[in-house]
């Protein structure tokens, strides 16, 4: 599978995505790309070190526009005249079997561009568009594409992982007090402590055991309809469920049942730092307001 992706080495969501090939990659220095696919190992040389794919090494792929240079020759031929503005379009000229967007401009893909995702035989230029990031696509445009048999995956469901790994990150600096923060989730010369990595160990198996879960609820609603409803409307269906539950349960007395109270907290919380912390200190530190 070739892939695109709209952020660089440099972010949290970008440098995680470069694990498949990838033909180009934006972020806010540039464009990168190669229609053979990306050195793999460059690749990974600045994800770890996080930076923007400027400081890829020139000698080992296709090319490489900078947004402050201009006048560049394409390996096509083709001249850049201006690098921001070519930066700004590119996701709209580029072709992959995956597009990530990880970031960029809200609303960058939006109804008024739907002519530049397809060729002139109608065939779409991204089959599968799984967005990493907010607001890169309108509604509009998911909609239009997921007719033409592109498949969208909308921000709401598939960045719920960046919110589910934020929301941790978090809890832990409610949760713990100012020398335990400092002690247990600041780097010591470079490393983190042993706490921190089993808690970073714990949040990834929550999403590995969440992530899979959601993407089979709506892929199976979306057989189970015969692919009658689009995968966009369905996502938000599902929100607005999960909202609606939310609210009833604010809205009960469940929270005043202790024990189930706080099997829901055990489960939640990363075991990581309730057995560093006891589960009924970490109840009278967070907020009633933060737990729910």
């Amino acid at each position: 599978m070739h892939g695109q992706t709209r952020r660089g080495p440099d972010g949290d969501l970008g440098s995680n995505g470069i694990l498949f090939k990838a033909v180009a990659i934006i972020d806010g220095s540039g464009v990168l790309a190669d229609p053979t696919g990306l050195n793999r190992e460059e690749l990974v040389r600045l994800a770890k070190l996080r930076l923007t794919v400027v400081h890829f090494d020139r000698t080992r792929f296709g090319y490489l526009v900078k947004i402050e240079e201009q006048d560049v020759k394409l390996p096509s031929g083709e001249i850049v005249f201006d690098g921001i503005d070519f930066r700004n379009g590119a996701h709209l000229r580029l072709k992959a079997d995956l597009f990530v967007p990880c970031g960029g401009r809200p609303e960058a893909v939006n109804i008024s561009s739907m002519a530049a995702l397809f060729d002139s035989e109608g065939k779409p230029h991204f089959k599968y568009i799984v967005e990493g990031a907010n607001l890169f696509l309108t509604q509009q445009a998911r909609l239009f594409l997921e007719k033409r048999k592109v498949v969208v995956f909308k921000d709401s469901s598939t960045n719920k992982v960046g919110v589910a790994s934020s929301s941790l990150e978090a809890l832990a600096g409610l949760a713990l007090s100012t020398q335990e923060y400092v002690d247990l989730m600041i780097f010591k010369n470079g490393k983190p402590s042993e706490f921190y990595q089993s808690y970073v160990k714990d949040i990834q198996e929550k999403i590995i055991e969440n992530a899979p879960a959601k993407f089979q609820c709506l892929w199976k609603e979306h057989m189970r309809l015969q692919r009658a409803k689009p995968r966009t409307t369905i996502s938000d269906e599902l929100s607005s469920t999960l909202n609606n539950l939310q609210a009833e349960l604010e809205s009960s007395d469940l929270f005043e049942d202790v024990p189930s109270r706080n099997g829901m907290m055990r489960r939640a919380i990363p075991k990581t730092l309730v057995e560093k912390i006891r589960l009924e200190t970490l109840l009278k530190r967070l907020s009633e307001g933060v737990v729910l």
